[in-house]
């Protein structure tokens, strides 16, 4: 797992600019979901949403922890994570990396490995580890790609049992850096269609406030050079991964192991005039990258698959593609109709949540088919407010189509869905 970025910027989805050997070549030896859809776009909830197959409104975490007061931990007890469910089938659990979590380790099935979150990197030891370029919050990402190889190098396949691993960084979430061995021209990139068309004439007020606010991504010259740093974390992170994966190759495992690939949330990244993420509904935060790589004879019918799918499907993907029965955890089902299907289905509808950021309180909950995307607001403030897009005819989403009365059908329609959803 990797936290906040974009479903395209990889080399595999068609971006010229990305530099993702390692995902590449992870994609063409599995399936690519082209349509994932996050259940929340912030890294908290999205996180405990992820291990406990459940939405955040359902696994209790709905915003990142402190932010207004708001303390709700994940609670094991209640909520079975995949890391409990793999370990009690007999797994030898590791996790490395970035948690975020809100508790240790252990608590949530993994047994061995390190929290990131509870590591501090020292200047002196980043220097000698050559990583004084990296900013302070993102020299664990360098020192956990080093200790997960370190126990990799250790550990004996044949007598210690089969291994859930898990490797996570913080990259490319900010703050943005150039990583020096991949320099990205900022001045050949082309910003969003929505950098320089969106004007928020039919959008909730506080989306234009937020866009001059603190997270505007500024004058043209700056939103490029954020752009190129995170293209250049990006391949850094490219590369932690695949180090971590060629040691599975080392072992003799690689061929015989399921792996998955996925973002938390993705950003805002220009578009919409706006950088990192916030209450909004719009693709580039809610669209993540993913790839699942099966063992060798049970490969996908499909290498790129377009159906729509929500990442509460993960966790209970993982574990059927393992062949261990999860009981009555993971009530929202896995992918692998979407793997053995040779095309997607005709009634696609998911949903997806977000409750308060950095600027302000504006939850909402909304539901997304092919063609149209719904948000309906509830908090005190925004009660009554919606928004609808009609994705085919404006992939962009730059005019919300909420009231007219050629979508009134099926504004009406999926405002019931994600109403009953909601509910629930």
């Amino acid at each position: 797992m990797c936290d906040q970025m974009q479903a395209g910027r990889v080399g595999c989805a068609g971006d010229p600019v990305a530099h993702t050997p390692f995902l590449d070549s992870l994609a063409d030896e599995g399936a690519r979901f082209t349509h994932m859809v996050t259940a929340h776009g912030q890294c908290v909830p999205s996180r405990a949403s992820f291990i406990t197959g459940l939405p955040p409104h359902e696994c209790g975490v709905v915003v990142n922890y402190g932010f207004y007061d708001h303390q709700n931990r994940l609670n094991p007890a209640r909520d079975r994570t995949v890391g409990q469910v793999f370990r009690d089938a007999g797994y030898r659990t590791a996790y490395f990396g970035k948690g975020h979590f809100g508790l240790p380790l252990d608590v949530l099935g993994f047994g061995e490995g390190l929290d990131s979150d509870n590591r501090s990197v020292e200047d002196d030891e980043a220097q000698q580890r050559g990583i004084g370029h990296v900013p302070r919050s993102l020299r664990r990402d360098y020192v956990a790609a080093d200790d997960a190889v370190a126990w990799l190098q250790d550990y004996e396949p044949d007598a210690e049992g089969p291994l859930f691993f898990t490797f996570s960084t913080n990259l490319p979430h900010p703050p943005f850096f150039h990583e020096p061995k991949y320099q990205v021209d900022a001045d050949t990139l082309e910003l969003p269609l929505s950098y320089h068309e969106e004007t928020f004439a039919t959008k909730p007020a506080w989306q234009k406030e937020h866009a001059e606010g603190d997270h505007s991504a500024g004058d043209e010259a700056q939103a490029r050079d954020e752009l190129a740093r995170y293209y250049s974390m990006i391949a850094m992170m490219d590369e932690h991964f695949g180090r971590v994966a060629e040691q599975f190759r080392r072992l003799g495992l690689w061929e015989n192991t399921v792996v998955l690939f996925v973002a938390d949330h993705g950003d805002m990244m220009g578009g919409h005039g706006i950088s990192k993420k916030g209450t909004l509904p719009y693709e580039e935060l809610y669209r993540v990258p993913c790839i699942i790589k099966q063992p060798v004879g049970q490969e996908s019918k499909r290498p790129v698959i377009d159906d729509l799918v929500s990442s509460v499907q993960l966790a209970g993907s993982l574990c059927a593609l393992a062949g261990i029965d999860t009981g009555t955890a993971f009530p929202h089902g896995d992918l692998c109709a979407a793997l053995e299907s040779d095309r997607h289905p005709d009634d696609e509808i998911v949903f997806f949540e977000h409750h308060a950021a950095y600027w302000g309180i504006h939850p909402f909950y909304g539901a997304r088919t092919r063609d149209f995307k719904y948000v309906r607001y509830f908090g005190d403030a925004d009660i009554g407010t919606e928004e609808l897009y009609h994705l085919t005819a404006d992939p962009h989403e730059l005019t919300n189509v909420a009231g007219h009365s050629e979508h009134a059908d099926t504004q009406r329609r999926l405002a019931q869905a994600a109403d009953s959803w909601w509910q629930a």
